[in-house]
C-alpha cells in the first residue's frame, strides 16, 4: 500500500488535489479558477479566503505556469482546499486560463488572480445563479475602493468587467476562448463578443464578489495589440450609437464627425 501512494505521488508530481484523492464527488456548481506563476507570497492569502467560503458547490482549480520559488509545495501543503492544481508552463496569463478549462467540473467559471480575496458576496451571488446562458456579474473592492458600476453598452468602452466579478456559463467556453493576441486585454475581448452575441445576457448582483489588489499585471503592462484594435472592436461588437459616442469622447466632435462620414 505505501509503496503505491508513493507510486502515485511520483505519476502525479506535476499535479495534485481533493479530485485526484477522491473519486465520484459531487459535481460543483461554480469552479473558482486560479493561474499562478512565482505567486508565493500572495497565494496563502487567497487560498485563506477560499476556505473561508467554500461549500460543497464549489470546487477550486490553480493552474500554475511551472513556477519556481515555493508555489507548487504551497500547493501540495493545501490539497485539502484545492481540487485540482497542476504546474506545467504556459504561453502566459490567457494561454493558462484557457488551459483550465479543460480541468474544470462546475456549471459556472470565475477566474481570480494570486493575490485577490474572495468577500461573502460571493456565496451570495451562487444562490442566484440560475439561467446556464446568463453570465452574473456583481460589485467589487477596486484599487481599495467600491466599484458598484451595472454597465450598459457605452459605459464597456470606458471600462472592462473585471473578470474577478463574472460567474461566465460553461456555455461561453463552448463557443469562445481567450485570444491569444491580446496578452493583456484578452478578457475584455471576450466580454465585447459576450455581450454582442443575443445567446447570452449579462445580469448584475447587488453584492461584492472580490478585493482586486493593485498591482495585478495588467497595471504595468501594455497591450499595444488591443489598443490598436481597440476602435475596430468597439465599432464591431457594441452599438452604433455607443461607438460613436466614444468616439467623440476620445477623438472630440470633428474627430467623431470625419469617422462617421468615411463610416470608419
Amino acid at each position: 500500500m505505501l509503496q503505491q501512494v508513493q507510486l502515485e505521488k511520483i505519476i502525479h508530481k506535476d499535479r495534485g488535489g481533493l479530485r485526484l484523492r477522491e473519486k465520484g464527488a459531487k459535481e460543483p456548481l461554480v469552479s473558482v479558477v486560479c493561474v499562478t506563476l512565482n505567486a508565493g507570497k500572495t497565494l496563502p492569502d487567497l487560498i485563506k479566503s477560499i476556505s473561508d467560503h467554500k461549500t460543497e458547490s464549489v470546487e477550486f482549480v490553480v493552474i500554475d505556469g511551472k513556477s519556481t520559488d515555493g508555489t507548487v509545495e504551497i500547493l501540495r501543503e493545501n490539497e485539502d482546499v484545492i481540487d485540482f492544481w497542476i504546474s506545467k508552463p504556459d504561453n502566459g496569463i490567457y494561454d493558462a486560463m484557457n488551459r483550465a478549462l479543460n480541468y474544470v467540473k462546475g456549471q459556472w467559471v470565475i477566474f481570480l488572480g494570486a493575490d485577490d480575496m474572495l468577500l461573502d458576496g460571493f456565496n451570495k451571488t451562487i444562490d442566484l445563479l440560475k439561467d446556464t446562458n446568463t453570465i452574473y456579474y456583481g460589485n467589487l473592492l477596486f484599487y481599495g475602493k467600491e466599484f458598484l458600476k451595472v454597465y450598459d453598452d457605452y459605459y464597456l468602452t470606458k471600462l472592462n468587467i473585471c473578470h474577478q466579478a463574472i460567474f461566465y456559463p460553461r456555455a461561453v467556453f463552448t463557443k469562445y476562448n481567450y485570444d491569444l493576441q491580446y496578452s493583456v486585454y484578452a478578457d475584455y475581448h471576450l466580454n465585447l463578443r459576450c455581450w454582442s452575441d443575443t445567446r447570452f445576457n449579462f445580469v448584475h448582483t447587488d453584492h461584492f464578489i472580490s478585493y482586486f489588489r493593485e498591482g495585478g499585471f495588467s497595471s504595468f503592462t501594455k497591450d499595444t495589440v488591443f489598443e490598436g484594435d481597440r476602435d475596430m472592436l468597439f465599432k464591431k461588437y457594441l452599438k452604433r450609437a455607443s461607438y460613436y459616442r466614444y468616439l467623440n469622447r476620445t477623438l472630440g466632435f470633428f474627430g467623431m464627425l470625419v469617422r462617421f462620414v468615411l463610416n470608419r
